[in-house]
């Protein structure tokens, strides 16, 4: 399975001498946006993580959505900062629940300003971009607007988006009508974006990214990640991250959550023969 790694320089590793001596603990994180910004977004949560543990951090990410279920469903991964349906479906299997982000994974329609767009009952005849078939927010997005009766293919067009930063981009720029994203992305989208985009909110969300861990790690190594997890979000650098990105910080991944996602893990499964290449 083709997969993107996020390691940080050399001379990163070099400085970490003393840790090299243990395997390094391995990082999935969601292909959302592209492997660059993956990189940046996530590098004060590395470099915090390998301070805490003494071990070598390395990220990674899927070359899609199809490619990171299947490196959830294998457990290819020490920990996975992962979609919440993602994350339902390998604590289901057996994966190890640690954290998530406390912010709510609304569904939003990102729509341009000026255009009159206030309801998504407007879209009959529109493009919708999406960031991917299998992302919660398309999957769940893709209820709210059925529930509103409008069916993708039918009452609108539906078009596959690289990643959510490009379907965001795509409607600032004109060509689609609306995306179908979260809060997340339209935050970390660069300010002239944001500018020009307007957030049609769905009624209710689901919980956030879910940070698990694979079914094999041993019961001392999740607790001690568990905890440099938790250090990190009350660390300088962590309160950093959480108010650039929205997330707002970790609390405990319960089994009401897992629940939560039942409905949508339902759709993901139904959707994913869909998405095969």
């Amino acid at each position: 399975m083709m997969r993107i790694w996020l390691i940080a320089m050399v001379a990163v590793l070099l400085s970490a001498a003393p840790a090299a001596a243990q395997a390094p603990l391995r990082v999935l994180l969601l292909p959302y946006t592209n492997a660059a910004a993956l990189m940046r977004i996530h590098q004060p949560l590395r470099e915090h993580l390998q301070r805490e543990l003494g071990r070598p951090v390395e990220l990674f990410t899927s070359a899609d959505f199809v490619a990171h279920f299947e490196d959830i469903r294998k457990g290819d991964f020490d920990v996975a900062v992962t979609g919440p349906h993602f994350g339902a479906y390998a604590v289901q299997h057996g994966a190890r629940a640690l954290l998530r982000y406390r912010a709510t994974l609304t569904p939003v329609l990102a729509v341009r300003k000026g255009t009159g767009l206030t309801d998504p009952a407007q879209l009959k005849g529109k493009v919708v971009s999406a960031s991917n078939r299998l992302s919660t927010s398309s999957l769940a997005g893709e209820r709210w607007l059925a529930e509103r009766g409008l069916v993708a293919g039918r009452d609108y067009e539906l078009r596959a988006s690289a990643t959510h930063t490009t379907a965001i981009m795509a409607v600032a720029m004109g060509e689609v009508d609306a995306a179908l994203t979260t809060h997340t992305p339209i935050h970390q989208a660069p300010e002239d974006v944001r500018a020009r985009i307007e957030a049609i909110p769905a009624p209710s969300g689901v919980p956030h990214l879910f940070t698990i861990a694979r079914p094999t790690l041993p019961e001392a190594e999740v607790r001690t990640v568990r905890a440099a997890f938790l250090a990190f979000g009350e660390s300088a650098a962590g309160r950093e991250f959480f108010a650039a990105s929205g997330y707002q910080g970790y609390v405990p991944l319960t089994a009401e959550d897992v629940a939560a996602m039942r409905p949508v893990v339902d759709l993901l499964l139904t959707a994913l023969p869909k998405a095969q290449p």
